[in-house]
């Protein structure tokens, strides 16, 4: 192009009017709260618009999320969100270099050769993790989701006169925000070898485990131990009825010693849980573990990291991927930085 036609084009781009950038909005639905935080992207960054935890009362998630919406002033209907748990799985499968437009076909075709479920019961999805490799084979991550899982969502969200872009799983909602911040380091031996980093999301009915190298996931685990357990054992020894026994490990005030010893065994088999698993991604993928950050709404509970540190030989932190984010007018950073491990999950889908 002539040098001063570009010029000319470029001085006439600068007076059209600009489209404003258009929200996107994370919604983590849980069975304890409904969480959603909408994002807006500045340059290479993005800045956070409006956020928010509703509590969950009498298992009414339907109407937890009126109460959200009602609130708030959201002018998306279309916020992105995810599934976890029972009838969801991923895989990491080494295959024959190929176009991902054969590879998506070919998953759509075979997926009960790698999945418990016939083909007719999920809908399938993968990701090349390694496309910049020279070599033969690539390694991709392919997720599963029982059909009845995304139907009911999806109906739950036309209940409420939203629509959805996409339905994504809770780890790989919690890899996007690693992808995003770039949150790997070298080993400290200095020869740029890659080190992993895994986040632990503990939620009411299970914890979600991911394991990140180089930005890309490489293990996810879902451990079926949760806040739930939690309240139960407290129910137990206490003799008190579960909604009373949520309340104390949530706000355990001046009884938190009394409320972590009662607690000890369901998070020593948390913790045995995570060891096993870094143990054997460690002996798979020779990386070793460099730091485990902890989020979820169990997460928030006081001690809760040091009982992490002082049973695995590795860093323990309460995760804040908020504090990388620019904060919009109205947004607090101390209320959004104190519910910032609860926000992951929605944050992470934000940013698809």
């Amino acid at each position: 192009m002539h040098v001063l036609l570009e010029k000319y084009l470029r001085a006439i781009k600068n007076h059209l009017p600009q489209k404003s950038p258009v929200p996107s909005v994370g919604l983590d639905i849980d069975l304890e709260s409904c969480r959603l935080i909408e994002l807006v992207k500045q340059g290479d960054s993005f800045e956070i618009l409006q956020w928010a935890v509703e509590p969950v009362e009498n298992a009414d998630v339907e109407g937890t999320l009126r109460r959200l919406w009602g609130r708030l002033n959201i002018q998306s209907k279309a916020p992105y969100t995810a599934v976890s748990g029972k009838g969801t799985l991923i895989r990491y499968i080494d295959m024959p270099r190929m176009p991902a437009e054969d590879l998506k076909k070919s998953f759509d075709i075979e997926a009960d050769r790698y999945f418990p479920f016939s083909k007719d019961q999920i809908y399938t999805d993968c990701y090349i993790l390694n496309p910049e490799s020279q070599d033969k084979q690539i390694l991709v991550l392919v997720a599963a989701a029982k059909r009845e899982i995304i139907q009911e969502r999806m109906e739950l969200l036309m209940r409420l006169g939203l629509s959805c872009p996409s339905i994504s799983l809770n780890s790989m909602a919690l890899a996007n925000i690693f992808y995003f911040l770039g949150k790997m380091t070298q080993n400290s031996s200095g020869k740029g070898e890659p080190q992993a980093m895994a986040v632990l999301d503990m939620e009411e009915t299970l914890s979600n485990l991911v394991v990140m190298v180089n930005d890309r996931p490489r293990f996810n685990r879902d451990i079926f131990i949760g806040g739930q357990d939690l309240t139960k054992r407290i129910s137990n020894v206490l003799g008190m009825g579960l909604p009373e026994a949520k309340r104390l490990r949530t706000q355990p005030g001046d009884r938190l010693p009394e409320i972590l010893t009662i607690c000890d065994s369901v998070l020593m088999n948390l913790v045995s849980e995570v060891r096993f698993s870094f143990d054997y991604f460690t002996t798979e993928h020779n990386l070793s573990i460099g730091k485990l950050f902890l989020s979820g709404s169990c997460a928030l509970l006081a001690g809760i990291v040091e009982v992490f540190s002082k049973n695995l030989d590795i860093p323990i932190e309460r995760w804040n991927p908020i504090q990388n984010f620019k904060l919009g007018p109205g947004v607090h950073a101390e209320e959004i930085f104190k519910n910032a491990g609860q926000l992951a999950v929605s944050l992470g889908l934000a940013l698809s």
